[in-house]
């Protein structure tokens, strides 16, 4: 009896599993929809940004464990769009690209850890979905740098953000330290 039911068991989940595959197999996009193809990926070494090493955070010997470090640099490392592509914004106040077309996308890069994070586009807050990568980083060779290896203490992170819909306006960011001494630190970039 208990093999039978087995066997049924088994039999269902391989009926469920293949109607499963067949019916995914069968999705076309409809005819005339445009399709997007993913934002190319932000590479550290395309524009390399020397590592300012703070000596203020003590770690007794044999730690494993030691405080994150609070904020201390935050700036909008790039701006991208389908008419420009990636545009490095060096820390600049205002894009020099056109930017627009069907997707616009900027990246914060923020050194320190913060638990707060909130982006605008044009005096309206972002979605929490907005923000589509957090990608950590760490320091290689006297300069920022992702993705980390193992091994690698994660001094930041670069958060990228989705404000497709948008031509041009005005970006801001802002987050809070995660830990002492809990500064809010915020950047904005006027994009053309």
């Amino acid at each position: 009896m208990i093999k039978k039911l087995n066997l049924t068991f088994l039999l269902s989940l391989v009926a469920i599993s293949s109607a499963t595959v067949h019916a995914e197999s069968q999705i076309v996009a409809p005819q005339g929809q445009e399709v997007l193809i993913a934002f190319p990926e932000l590479i550290s070494s395309e524009k390399a940004i020397p590592a300012k090493v703070t000596d203020n955070i003590e770690v007794p010997p044999g730690a494993v464990r030691a405080p994150a470090p609070p904020l201390t640099q935050m700036w909008v490392y790039a701006v991208g769009s389908t008419n420009c592509g990636w545009e490095y914004t060096g820390g600049l106040s205002v894009t020099t690209c056109d930017h627009g077309g069907a997707q616009l996308r900027t990246a914060v890069l923020e050194i320190g850890y913060g638990s707060s994070r909130i982006a605008w586009m044009n005096g309206g807050v972002l979605p929490g979905s907005a923000m589509y990568a957090s990608t950590p980083v760490c320091i290689t060779g006297g300069y920022y740098s992702w993705p980390c290896t193992a091994g690698q203490t994660v001094v930041g992170f670069l958060n990228e953000y989705n404000v497709d819909g948008y031509q041009n306006g005005i970006f801001k960011y802002q987050n809070t330290s995660i830990n002492s001494p809990w500064n809010t630190m915020s950047v904005q970039i006027s994009i053309l």
